[in-house]
């Protein structure tokens, strides 16, 4: 792996012909996070629609992120070997294919495989993005590029289950998905576009997964981020569905929970004007306690006003923590940067499945405030142990 000093990243072309990857990577990370939020608001119409259950319904939610975490295992060798755009072209254009099956589900299984095959697709967009931009920027400028990728994720977070939710007011879900997977194909023609950066195919993969492995604090990062992905995305992935559960109708859990993204925008944003002057340890803590404070609101109750606060709350942990923990990860796997940033991935995404499907028995049970105050607990332990371990650690600086 290329280590970058400044702009020069090996077998890369200059700065000046790389302007476009600034732009469309992070648009492809909000494309991507866009297909795991906009289902969120459609599960009940479509558990009408193809008769069956709400709980059935939501395992598309479950598989979405158990494939998109375990694929990465084939997807960061590949980006390894092949390069990180031709990995972001060949995947996209599959999550392509994937949301046109979606649309044209007869019933819930073929739903289930076609929502499991994107979210496998689209399993190698974030630590191919990830892995370019650790490729092409110096240690002191990828803070304000994980805060441009912060920014993406919550847009897609916030603009998925908004705009599906008031979408299925007037259209069916069915025309959601197609229409998604015509602009993805489109999205995929733009990647091919884009330049590689950094050395591929230099090293066998086997090398650098024993070094991984024994790279105790690449594996402490992600252990940590995996608790990450149970609350803020397993968990807050369920809050439309409660709140449909609760009473309202699709587009006011939209809303609601868009506030999430909203939260994200702003304070990964703010986040650039004092990253340099701020140790990572306080985001971390003030993230771990926002976290606390989001599910402990909706512990008390269920209806738009706490879902609206507690999604808040939840945005601004996500854009104060996870920011953190990327770049924390980009530096502790530096010597393995491709593998590394995809075993955060898988970690980040595992988390999520296994929160998604706790939320699931609890949701379907109707113990709203169980899954949060548990959550509420969790976030706490996740906030003492991340700033514990930040504060041990010691940069490589490359």
């Amino acid at each position: 792996m290329a280590s970058p000093r400044g702009d020069a990243v090996a077998g890369a072309p200059p700065a000046r012909d790389r302007v476009p990857a600034s732009t469309l990577l992070p648009l492809t990370i909000f494309w991507s996070t866009l297909d795991r939020s906009l289902i969120l608001p459609l599960i009940p119409g479509i558990a009408g629609d193809l008769g069956t259950s709400v709980a059935v319904a939501a395992v598309a939610i479950t598989t979405h992120a158990v494939a998109y975490a375990l694929l990465q295992i084939l997807w960061g060798p590949l980006s390894t070997r092949w390069g990180r755009i031709r990995v972001l072209v060949v995947s996209t254009s599959l999550a392509a294919v994937a949301n046109a099956l979606a649309a044209m589900s007869p019933e819930i299984l073929t739903l289930i495989i076609a929502r499991t095959a994107s979210g496998g697709a689209f399993a190698a967009t974030f630590a191919a993005v990830l892995t370019y931009f650790g490729d092409a920027l110096p240690l002191a400028r990828r803070p304000s590029a994980m805060s441009n990728l912060a920014t993406a994720t919550a847009l897609g977070l916030a603009l998925g289950t908004l705009t599906s939710g008031a979408l299925a007011t007037w259209v069916s879900w069915r025309t959601i998905f197609a229409v998604y997977s015509v602009v993805t194909a489109l999205m995929a023609l733009l990647l091919a576009t884009l330049p590689e950066a950094g050395e591929r195919g230099i090293e066998g993969i086997r090398p650098q997964l024993a070094r991984l492995t024994r790279n105790g604090w690449a594996i402490a990062v992600c252990a940590v981020t995996a608790l990450e992905g149970v609350l803020l995305i397993g968990v807050f992935n369920l809050l439309p569905v409660v709140l449909q559960q609760a009473g309202s109708d699709a587009f006011t859990a939209g809303m609601a929970t868009a506030a999430f993204g909203v939260a994200v925008v702003i304070v990964s944003q703010l986040m650039k004007l004092v990253v340099g002057r701020v140790a990572p340890i306080w985001f971390l803590a003030a993230g771990g306690c926002f976290a606390v404070l989001g599910f402990l609101i909706l512990a008390m109750r269920v209806d738009p006003l706490t879902v609206l606060i507690g999604a808040t709350c939840l945005g601004v942990a996500w854009a104060l923590a996870h920011t953190t923990l990327q770049t924390w990860m980009t530096d502790a796997a530096s010597d393995t940067r491709a593998l590394g940033m995809t075993l955060f991935s898988i970690s980040l995404m595992l988390g999520a499945a296994a929160g998604s499907a706790a939320g699931t028995i609890a949701v379907d049970q109707g113990a709203f405030s169980v899954l949060f105050i548990g959550s509420a607990v969790a976030a706490l332990g996740f906030s003492i142990v991340a700033v514990a371990m930040r504060r041990r650690y010691r940069e490589h600086g490359d």
